[in-house]
């Protein structure tokens, strides 16, 4: 039978469709808090970590819905930490260790297989709606070399 009962319930964490309670049962939106847009804010105000007074929809099958979120119970674990940003960035340094360091060989090497990459990628896309299944991997294999051939023109 179904029923609506006050309880005090802590979010353990939220979900998709509501959250789950302390014991490890989820509690989903009621349809009516979920559409009344004046009382969107009762939502938001859910977060992991506290309590709650709330007003529970518990259907025949078991299955909970929050119809109300009332007030908090308790204060909050920590407070908000407010953080002003500085005026000027702080610069960062990059200090590569001896075993991470490439010689200029292996540098161009990289750069060769980043740009086939992405000119195979770009000419599969760019010729495969245009032409039959069984012919794409031939246009794009000239259009890719073509490609290829302009990049690295000097």
């Amino acid at each position: 039978m179904a029923n609506v009962t006050k309880e005090k319930i802590a979010v353990k964490q939220l979900s998709k469709y509501g959250f789950q309670n302390e014991q490890g049962v989820y509690v989903n939106w009621g349809k009516a808090l979920q559409e009344d847009k004046s009382r969107a804010g009762e939502i938001g105000k859910v977060v992991p970590g506290l309590t709650f007074e709330m007003d529970i929809y518990t259907a025949a099958s078991g299955k909970q819905y929050v119809n109300r979120v009332g007030e908090q119970i308790g204060a909050p674990a920590k407070k908000p930490v407010s953080v002003t940003p500085s005026a000027t960035p702080k610069a960062t340094t990059f200090v590569a260790s001896k075993s991470s360091e490439m010689s200029k060989d292996e540098w161009a090497a990289k750069d060769l297989r980043i740009s086939r990459q992405g000119v195979i990628q770009a000419a599969v896309q760019a010729v495969a709606p245009l032409v039959a299944l069984e012919h794409v991997f031939e246009e794009a294999d000239k259009l890719a070399t073509q490609m290829l051939e302009f990049v690295h023109r000097k």
